[in-house]
C-alpha cells in the first residue's frame, strides 16, 4: 500500500509537523508500506520526495533541515524532489495520506477538505470534526451542551475590540467572571503559539494584542492555580477507546512551545498519579468529547486537575504531536499498543471510514 505522508504546510506549527515525521518515519512497517513524502512549502507549494520501502535515516530521506528549506523552495528538483501533482492522487488505489500537519491548514478541515475532493482514504477525523475542534470557542460551546465540565471562559471577537470602551467593557467582564490569572489563547493556534499567562489586567492587552496575531477570534480562560495537567488518547471510530492518562510534569509554570518541542525539559508521567475515579473521569469525559464533535481515528483530551481532585476538560487535539517529546504515541505505548501498531490501526480506521461513507453514498 502506498501512504503518502503529507508535513509541513502553511501553519505557524510547520516546525512541529517535520519533529513529527521524524518520528513517524522511524516507526512505520515498510513491509507493508511503501511510504511517499509530500512536503508542503510555506508558501503552499507541494514537493514530492523519493518512495521509502526500506528503514532510512529519517533526515537524509526527507532532507528536513530547516534551515535548507529556502533552497528547497529555490530548486525543489534538485535538492529534493518534484513538484507533486494532486491528480496522481485522485481515485488512487491501495493509497492513503496520513496529514501529519498539526495547526491551521492542516488540523483543522482544510487539508481534510482537499482530500474529500480527491475522493482519497485519509487518518484522522474529517472537514466537521476537525474545523470544530480546531476552534476553542466553537468546541467549548459544544462541551458545555454534552454537560463537560470546562473552567470558567470568554470568547473575544475582533470585531467587538476595537474601541477604548470595548476594551474597558472586557477588562471589566474579565475581573467580574474570571478574576485572575487568566491565560489568553488564540482560538485556532496549538502548540502553546500565541498563548499568554495573565495575572492582572495591567498584563491584558498586550496578550490580546499578541494572540490577535493568529485569530481575529480569542478566548480567555480562567487560571486554575496549582492545576495538574492530564492527558488521554483516543483510538478508534464510532467507538473510540482510551488510553490510560498521563501527565505533564512541568519544570515552569506554563508548559509552553520550547518545553514542548525543543529543549525537552517537560517529563511525561505515564502513568498519571490520580484516583480510579479521576482516572474514570477523564477517559469518560475523552470519549464524550470526541463523540460531541464528531471526530474519528485520534484524538488526544487534555484536563485540568485541580487541588480539589476535579477534572476539567482543557481542549482534545484531533492531530495530536507525534514527536519523540510527543504524550500521544507514550499513552498507547503504556496501554500495550507500539508505535508501529498505532501507524497500523490510525491506517485502518481511516480506511474503514473511507469505506463506510462509500457504502452510505451508494445508498443516497
Amino acid at each position: 500500500m502506498k501512504l503518502y505522508l503529507m508535513y509541513g504546510g502553511r501553519t505557524v506549527e510547520h516546525d512541529v509537523t517535520i519533529m513529527s515525521t521524524h518520528s513517524a518515519l522511524e516507526a512505520i512497517d515498510y513491509s507493508k508500506y511503501e511510504v511517499i513524502p509530500v512536503y508542503i512549502t510555506h508558501e503552499g507549494q507541494f514537493i514530492k520526495g523519493l518512495p521509502i520501502t526500506a528503514p532510512v535515516d529519517a533526515d537524509q530521506a526527507l532532507k528536513m533541515d530547516v534551515a535548507e528549506e529556502a533552497s528547497w523552495r529555490q530548486e525543489p528538483a534538485h535538492s529534493f524532489g518534484t513538484r507533486f501533482e494532486l491528480e496522481e492522487l485522485a481515485n488512487a488505489k491501495d493509497t492513503v495520506v496520513f496529514p501529519m500537519i498539526h495547526g491551521t491548514y492542516g488540523e483543522d478541515g482544510t487539508i481534510q477538505g482537499l482530500l474529500e475532493v480527491l475522493d482519497v482514504p485519509y487518518v484522522g477525523a474529517e472537514i466537521r470534526a476537525s474545523a470544530v475542534a480546531m476552534d476553542k470557542i466553537m468546541s467549548k460551546i459544544i462541551f458545555d451542551e454534552f454537560g463537560i465540565p470546562q473552567v470558567p471562559y470568554l470568547p473575544v471577537l475582533a470585531t467587538d475590540y476595537q474601541t477604548v470602551t470595548d476594551h474597558e467593557l472586557l477588562f471589566a467582564k474579565v475581573t467580574d467572571k474570571l478574576g485572575y490569572p487568566v491565560y489568553v489563547k488564540p482560538a485556532n493556534a496549538g502548540s502553546s503559539i500565541g498563548i499568554t499567562k495573565v495575572d492582572d489586567q495591567s498584563q491584558l492587552e498586550a496578550a490580546l494584542a499578541l494572540a490577535f496575531k493568529y485569530d481575529n477570534r480569542v478566548i480567555i480562560e480562567k487560571g486554575i492555580k496549582n492545576a495538574r495537567e492530564l492527558a488521554v488518547g483516543l483510538l478508534g471510530n464510532e467507538q473510540p477507546r482510551a488510553s490510560i492518562a498521563g501527565e505533564i510534569g512541568k519544570k515552569q509554570e506554563f508548559y509552553d512551545y520550547e518545553s514542548k518541542f525543543v529543549d525537552g525539559s517537560t517529563k511525561l508521567i505515564i502513568p498519571a498519579s490520580i484516583s480510579a475515579e479521576q482516572l474514570a473521569a477523564v477517559q469518560k469525559y475523552s470519549i464524550l468529547a470526541f463523540n460531541a464533535v464528531g471526530a474519528s481515528g485520534l484524538t488526544r483530551a487534555d484536563f485540568f486537575l485541580d487541588a480539589d481532585g476535579a477534572v476539567y476538560l482543557n481542549e482534545i487535539q484531533t492531530l495530536p504531536g507525534f514527536t519523540k517529546f510527543s504524550m500521544y504515541p507514550y499513552l498507547w505505548q503504556a496501554s500495550g499498543v507500539s508505535y508501529p501498531e498505532l501507524i497500523d490501526d490510525l491506517i485502518k480506521l481511516g480506511l474503514e471510514r473511507y469505506q463506510a461513507k462509500k457504502a452510505i453514498a451508494a445508498n443516497l
